[in-house]
């Protein structure tokens, strides 16, 4: 355990989980072969402690061959369930580790889920050596497992997301993220518009078609085509550089969307390069003040790591289809 890379990051991260899901008991980090790499309990240093986790491992060593057998081609997936009056939730975000939560069985399955994926794709950025990856828990996940429970509507939906702000921002590395899961360190700025698809897979009954439009940062530039990029937008992202000084452009990008989209959309504040430690000029309490000012959410994302980059565009498709 002490050769794996972050791993005082990747327990406090844990720690951050349990004690967010008032229902979890514990959690293990473990391999793909079912191995434990790190644990936390809320319980105290005891015999319950050592209960807790010995029923994690009796869980894994029941269920390993069958997630390995079942998910050996997936880096992705979730499942939970039920064993002598707990729940066990175990995930994976990617090719290194399985997130294993033991639970109360009144916890609620999508606060499970929601936690459970955004903690283990963390996760797997620290155990790919990612050193700037965030142990906070953004605000959007409290909203995104809250959200109620029960069936979402059936059927494939398709949403209109408009990605605007300043040039040089990252809006289209962001596109190019969650689209291509890849990250491009050489800047072409976007002239006019850029347009993506990407498809997302919400429940085995409910798939979400993603229209993304890369809206070109140079504001006074695209007033005469304004219309047309924001006709028919279902949602928007305000990107903003934090290594840059330039906080109010959310204001100015709110107000022009607001005079150009007649309905009200939810719209998200997203504050990109959160990588770059050492020259972040824009704190994340400032974005939350605006953010507060505009009746907004917000998220601070690394398009170049991935941090948080999928529960952007995750929280606008939930509120998408609690529309529909």
């Amino acid at each position: 355990m002490e050769s794996l890379p972050n791993i005082n990051l990747i327990t406090t991260l844990l720690k951050n989980y349990m004690y967010e899901v008032d229902g979890a008991a514990a959690v293990a980090l473990c391999d793909r072969d079912g191995f434990i790499i790190a644990s936390e309990s809320k319980v105290k240093e005891d015999k319950d402690s050592d209960s807790i986790i010995g029923a994690i491992s009796a869980f894994l060593d029941i269920y390993i061959d069958r997630i390995k057998s079942e998910y050996q081609t997936q880096s992705n997936f979730f499942n939970i369930t039920s064993l002598q009056n707990r729940k066990f939730a175990y995930c994976s975000m990617g090719h290194h580790s399985i997130l294993t939560t033991i639970a109360d069985p009144s916890t609620s399955d999508v606060e499970l889920k929601v936690y459970s994926e955004h903690i283990a794709g963390k996760i797997e950025m620290l155990l790919e050596g990612n050193e700037n990856v965030s142990i906070k828990i953004p605000e959007i996940i409290r909203v995104l497992s809250k959200r109620r429970e029960g069936k979402l509507p059936k059927g494939q939906f398709t949403a209109k997301l408009i990605v605007t702000g300043d040039f040089k921002v990252g809006k289209t590395s962001l596109i190019r993220r969650f689209v291509e899961n890849n990250f491009k360190e050489d800047y072409i700025s976007t002239i006019g518009v850029e347009i993506s698809k990407k498809s997302i897979i919400m429940d085995e009954n409910t798939k979400l078609n993603f229209v993304l439009w890369d809206i070109g940062g140079q504001i006074g530039q695209i007033r005469p085509y304004r219309q047309r990029f924001y006709d028919g937008a279902n949602a928007a992202f305000i990107v903003v550089d934090r290594t840059r000084d330039h906080l109010d452009s959310i204001k100015t990008w709110f107000k022009d969307i607001k005079e150009s989209v007649p309905r009200n959309i939810p719209i998200v504040i997203v504050g990109n390069k959160s990588d770059l430690n050492k020259n972040i000029v824009i704190t994340e309490e400032q974005i939350k003040v605006i953010a507060k000012q505009l009746d907004l959410h917000f998220i601070v994302t690394s398009a170049k790591t991935g941090e948080n980059v999928n529960e952007a565009f995750l929280y606008i498709a939930y509120r998408f289809i609690e529309k529909v």
